[in-house]
């Protein structure tokens, strides 16, 4: 457990998860999704971060009423949110509607902002990687490269770009008075959960298999924090920055459960009269069950209304 109060300069320092100072966007090109029957535009922002284009894509539904909201959905790249194919989901054999986040979240009404991780772009570019599916031999020589052109954290730049995003759709006006929300699976859980964090404009946010707790090795991975962990700060800290604002854990027992209630119980402490801080739990592993989801889903909707 942290010893130490609650600090958002420290860990915006300690992870340099600050926007590039010299980062940009421009709008792109609106295109109507792939997946046959979902009605709605998907709009581009165009990021330039730390030298990279990331194309951020917003998708609001127009099958169902609108619920005003918007949720952010860091993830390995867009498409796969939408149910379209992408180079990882062919890899895999993997149906691509079974990780289709953002139509399950627009299901609702819930409009979505899908950013992708600089580091399955690199990969996705390199002919060489095309058959990588070990996160090791996949995201290894981005980690290198990222390595020796930045002196921020991994994990820090992965959220700056999640942030520049959000500074993208506040000035791009397609969601002018929509409420803030966040959501991530697995490595869209640990972006989400430091975004909440360091992102006052963030209202409400869930994950799912985040990994709560730095004792989990794979934060250490060099697409995270490159082996430089803390060891006198731990999560419960991090909740607490996030504190009053409602905030859910979700796990299978793989990355989040049993395992970790002491931390969770740890940071519940800092939301008033222990509220806020809220649990969900399966025994279906790291999968994200369809059943799960929709609980995750309608908890955002109950938290936003």
């Amino acid at each position: 457990m942290s010893t130490v109060p609650s600090d958002r300069a420290w860990w915006q320092d300690r992870l340099g998860a600050i926007p590039d100072p010299d980062g940009s966007w421009r709008p792109g090109v609106s295109r109507p999704p792939e997946h046959p029957g979902v009605r709605g535009e998907i709009h581009q922002l165009l990021l330039t971060s730390y030298g990279t284009e990331l194309v951020a894509e917003f998708f609001r539904p127009t099958s169902v009423p609108s619920t005003g909201v918007v949720v952010v959905v860091p993830s390995y790249d867009t498409p796969g949110l939408f149910a379209e194919s992408t180079e990882r989901t062919e890899l895999s054999g993997q149906d691509p509607t079974l990780a289709a986040h953002g139509l399950q979240l627009a299901e609702v009404g819930h409009a979505v902002l899908a950013v992708p991780w600089w580091f399955e772009q690199v990969a996705t570019e390199d002919p060489s990687l095309s058959h990588a599916q070990d996160f090791a031999e996949r995201y290894g020589p981005a980690a290198e490269r990222h390595r020796r052109e930045q002196s921020v954290t991994p994990l820090g730049r992965s959220v700056a770009d999640v942030m520049l995003a959000v500074t993208a759709l506040e000035g791009s006006g397609l969601a002018d008075g929509a409420r803030l929300a966040a959501f991530g699976h697995a490595l869209g859980g640990k972006l989400t959960l430091h975004l909440a964090a360091l992102d006052p404009r963030i209202e409400v946010a869930a994950v799912h298999e985040a990994g709560i707790g730095f004792d989990q090795p794979n934060w250490g991975a060099p697409w995270y924090l490159d082996g430089d962990v803390p060891r006198d700060h731990d999560q419960d800290e991090l909740l607490a920055l996030i504190a009053p604002r409602p905030f859910l854990v979700s796990g299978g027992g793989d990355r989040d459960g049993e395992h970790n209630l002491e931390l969770i119980r740890e940071a519940r402490r800092h939301w008033p009269d222990e509220q806020g801080l809220d649990l969900l739990l399966h025994d279906s592993g790291h999968a994200l069950p369809r059943s799960v989801m929709a609980g995750i889903r309608e908890w955002l909707r109950e938290q936003t209304s």
